[in-house]
């Protein structure tokens, strides 16, 4: 288990798997009619895999090197996986509630921060992706 969390590479693919298969998810949302079960079994799915993504990786950050720790790649991240999981709770399951379009849009702004930080402070192209995935979430946010 602990080369499991040692390991950047697996940290890498699987979140790298998390952020493609989030997706097509909304895209099928957005294009697709289908029944409320899929789309409720769509999100389980991610939810689970991402909620497993989340605790190995904070355990993972808990036993890091103190050097380890001040890069911004864990803040990132995590709010991406947040904000992926915000905006598929907000858009498939209660795509009318308030309160969750608010949340939604915070942990989108959290992401854009520390994807802004990725980029011009650590200079990590990586920070890119998550700019761009912002404005798409930001897009689909405000057009649905």
């Amino acid at each position: 288990m602990i080369k499991i969390l040692e390991s950047d590479n697996l940290f890498e693919k699987y979140f790298r798997f998390l952020t493609l298969s989030f997706w097509p998810i909304m895209w099928y949302k957005w294009n697709v009619i289908s029944s409320r079960k899929l789309e409720y079994l769509m999100f389980l799915t991610y939810s689970f895999f991402a909620g497993i993504y989340f605790i190995l990786f904070i355990i993972r950050y808990f036993k890091s090197k103190p050097e380890q720790k001040e890069s911004m790649m864990f803040f990132y991240r995590i709010s991406s996986i947040i904000a992926f999981v915000t905006s598929l709770f907000s858009f498939v399951l209660f795509p009318k509630n308030i309160p969750i379009f608010y949340l939604k849009l915070i942990s989108i702004f959290i992401y854009l921060y520390f994807s802004y930080r990725e980029v011009f402070k650590k200079k990590n192209d990586e920070g890119v992706v998550g700019i761009m995935s912002f404005l798409l979430l930001l897009a689909l946010t405000i057009f649905y």
